[in-house]
C-alpha cells in the first residue's frame, strides 16, 4: 500500500499537475500565533513552543488514520495519497521549472520579476556562474519538496510527512524566537540528514557513481551541510552530460533540465527499490 500511495503521488507531482494552490503554509504561522494568543505556549514551554506546534496536528493526523479509516483500504489510500501530496512540496517543481524556461527564453524579464514565489527565481547568481547554483536548486527543491517527505513517509507512515513539512515550514520563520528557531532548524537538520544522503546515492545509481563516491569521502556527515552534501554528489552524478535536454535549450536551460532528468532518474532507482522490499515482505 505505501508503494501505491509514493507512486501515484510522484506520478502526479512530476506531472504538469499543480497542487500549489493547496498547499499554502500561511496556516502554520497562523496556527502557532493562535496557540501562543490562546494557550500562552511559550510560558509554559518555553523554545519548545515550535515542538509541541507540530505535535499536536501531528497527533491529529496519527489519530484520524488510526481510529477514522484504518478499517477501510480505500479510505487509508486516498488519505495518504491526499497527506503526502499536501506536504510534498510546497512548490511545483514541473511547473516552475517550464515556466521560468518560458519567461527566459521569451526574454520576459517583466513575467520573471512577478513570479518571485518560483524556486529558480529566487536564485541571486548570474546566469552562467561557474558554481551552478540554478542546477543546485533544482536538487535541493527536489529533496525538500518530494524526496524527503516521501522517505518519512516510508518510514513512520503520514505523521512522518506532515513532521517533515511542518519542521520545514518553521525553519527561518519570523514569527518563532531565536531560540525557537534554532530547535526548528536543528529539528529540521535531523530530518533531512539521512534522505539527503540516499537521495545522493540514487543520483550517483542514475548517473556516474565513481565521482559520487568521492564526495562522501570527503564530506563531513554531522547534522548540518547535508545540502551542501547532496549539491556537490549531485553536480559529481551529472557531470556535463545534458541527456534530458529539450529542442530550443540555450546551455543555461538545458542544465538546469539536465539535473531535473537526473533527479527524476534517481527517484526512479529508488522507486524500483521499495517495490523489491515490497516484493521481498520487506516494507
Amino acid at each position: 500500500m505505501t508503494f501505491f500511495v509514493i507512486f501515484m503521488s510522484l506520478v502526479a507531482e512530476l506531472t504538469w499537475l499543480s497542487f500549489a494552490p493547496l498547499r499554502g503554509t500561511a496556516w502554520v504561522a497562523g496556527w502557532y500565533s493562535w496557540l501562543e494568543r490562546v494557550v500562552h505556549l511559550r510560558r509554559f514551554t518555553g523554545n519548545a513552543s515550535v515542538l509541541v506546534a507540530i505535535a499536536v496536528p501531528v497527533g491529529f493526523v496519527a489519530w484520524v488514520f488510526n481510529a477514522v479509516v484504518d478499517d477501510s483500504t480505500l479510505l487509508t489510500l486516498a488519505g495518504g495519497i491526499a497527506v503526502l501530496l499536501f506536504c510534498s512540496g510546497p512548490r511545483d517543481l514541473a511547473s516552475e521549472i517550464e515556466f521560468y524556461k518560458r519567461d527566459y527564453l521569451d526574454q520576459d524579464d517583466e513575467a520573471l520579476a512577478l513570479e518571485r514565489d518560483n524556486f529558480l527565481n529566487q536564485v541571486s547568481a548570474p546566469v552562467g556562474d561557474p558554481d551552478r547554483p540554478y542546477e543546485l536548486a533544482v536538487v535541493q527543491a527536489a529533496n525538500d519538496g518530494l524526496f524527503a517527505p516521501m522517505f518519512w513517509f516510508v518510514v513512520l507512515g503520514p505523521v512522518g510527512a506532515v513532521v517533515f513539512r511542518m519542521s520545514s515550514v518553521f525553519v527561518g520563520n519570523q514569527i518563532l524566537g531565536a531560540g525557537e528557531r534554532e530547535i526548528a532548524a536543528r529539528l529540521y537538520d535531523i530530518l533531512l540528514w539521512l534522505p539527503a544522503r540516499l537521495l545522493a546515492v540514487g543520483l550517483g545509481l542514475a548517473g556516474t557513481l565513481g565521482p559520487v563516491v568521492r564526495v562522501f569521502s570527503r564530506a563531513r556527515h554531522g547534522l548540518g551541510g547535508s545540502e551542501k552534501l547532496l549539491g556537490a554528489a549531485a553536480l559529481a552524478a551529472l557531470g556535463d552530460h545534458r541527456d534530458d535536454t529539450e529542442a530550443g535549450d540555450d546551455d543555461h536551460i538545458a542544465a538546469i533540465h539536465a539535473m531535473f532528468g537526473l533527479v527524476k532518474r534517481g527517484f526512479l532507482v529508488w522507486l524500483v527499490m521499495l517495490a523489491l522490499l515490497v516484493a521481498a515482505g520487506v516494507a
